[in-house]
Order: structure tokens, then sequence, then C-alpha cells
């Protein structure tokens, strides 16, 4: 979830980002959407946004999905989330050392259906591909395989998990955030969040992740 921090004693931007996503290198995330253009200089006391970057799992040996499914839920069931959040065909077989998007199930917001929803267009809508339906049926416990149906009036939780965007011809980091977010200039978050080198160079099919700037 989107979190406020407020800056204590000791803190720097480094390692504020390997607290909150592992990753000391992703402090350009942080950085930007607090308008903070050099990373040394942060106050005690200073209140920063802490954008949402969904939860990545190196997998071991003797790991499989169900397991993990079980370690992050509580719920050797819901392996069919992680299998569509990160493209697994075969449940059985995950590769050791791929890295695994881990959907947040837990503290995650709420939605109550409308007319004309369906579980296809509010995956597409919040994660940005309609594929991805089954990260909401199954936490909803939703068993009608039919994604085209939901109940309105129904309230779902909305697990949390990054759009993302498949690069197209034409596409540019600028051109995406201002599309995503409304502000072109967070196209440098974008490149932090995807380890991108050069803002300037992405490849079509390229799969790109969105931070989250707001709650779910």
């Amino acid at each position: 979830m989107v979190t406020k921090y407020e800056v204590v004693a000791g803190d720097t931007l480094s390692k504020l980002a390997q607290r909150f996503y592992g990753d000391a290198t992703l402090f350009p995330v942080i950085a930007v959407p607090n308008g903070i253009t050099d990373p040394d200089e942060i106050t005690v006391g200073q209140e920063l946004l802490i954008p949402y970057i969904t939860e990545r799992h190196t997998v071991a040996p003797d790991e499989t999905l169900s397991g993990l499914v079980q370690h992050f839920y509580g719920d050797g069931t819901l392996f069919p989330v992680l299998a569509a959040a990160n493209r697994i065909a075969d449940p059985n077989v995950i590769q050791v050392g791929r890295s695994l998007l881990i959907p947040e199930l837990g503290d995650v917001g709420h939605h109550t259906v409308v007319a004309g929803e369906t579980l296809w267009e509010l995956s597409r809508r919040w994660y940005g591909e309609a594929q991805l339906y089954p990260v909401i049926s199954f936490p909803n416990h939703i068993t009608d395989p039919d994604p085209d149906h939901v109940e309105v009036g129904r309230v779902l939780i909305r697990p949390g998990l990054n759009y993302r965007h498949t690069v197209v011809p034409g596409d540019t980091l600028r051109a995406l955030a201002e599309d995503h977010y409304g502000n072109a200039e967070m196209f440098a978050m974008i490149a932090a969040a995807n380890h991108i080198a050069d803002p300037n160079r992405i490849t079509v099919g390229q799969v790109l992740f969105f931070p989250n700037l707001t709650n779910f």
C-alpha cells in the first residue's frame, strides 16, 4: 500500500528504498514523486510519499508455486493468483532464479461493482491486462468461471498489483508517464522501477510496471 513516512535521523533515500522495496537502487521511485532533486538531501521531519511497488520473490531450489502461495497467503489454493500475475502457464513448473510478482492480498482497498463492469474490464483498468482477472476472482472466491460476469453491488477486495504496459511502436517513457500519471516528469520513476538505465531507450514488447501513487 502507498504510505506516508516521516524522515528520522540517519535516513537516506537509499536506505528507505532498501527498507520498503528491498533494493536501494530504487531510491528515485521515492525521490521523483516527492520533488526531491538531490537524493542526498532529505531533512528530519520531512514527510515522504512512499509509492507502492509489488513485492518480488526470487525462486529458490525446491520451491513450488503452491508452497509459495501457502507461505505468502496462508492458502495454497490461491496459486492461480501467482500464476496469472506472472504469466505461468504450468503451475507445476517454475524456474529457479525467476523473479515472481507477489500481489498484495492483505491490506488492500475495496471496490463496489457497478452496472456494466466485468472481471475482464476491472483487470484491464487496474492492472493493464484483462487476462489477469484471476488475481481478482480467486481472492474474492468468485467461482463463476465467466470473467464477463460479476454481480452488481458486490464489494470486491482489490488486490495490490502494479499496472503493467507492453511497449508498442511510438511509446516513450515521457508519453507513458503523462498518460498514466498526468505528469511526464514521472518518467524517471518508471525508469527506476523497471531498472532502465537509459530512459530514452525502451524496446517494443518490453513490459513496464508502474508504481502506485494512490491507494487501491
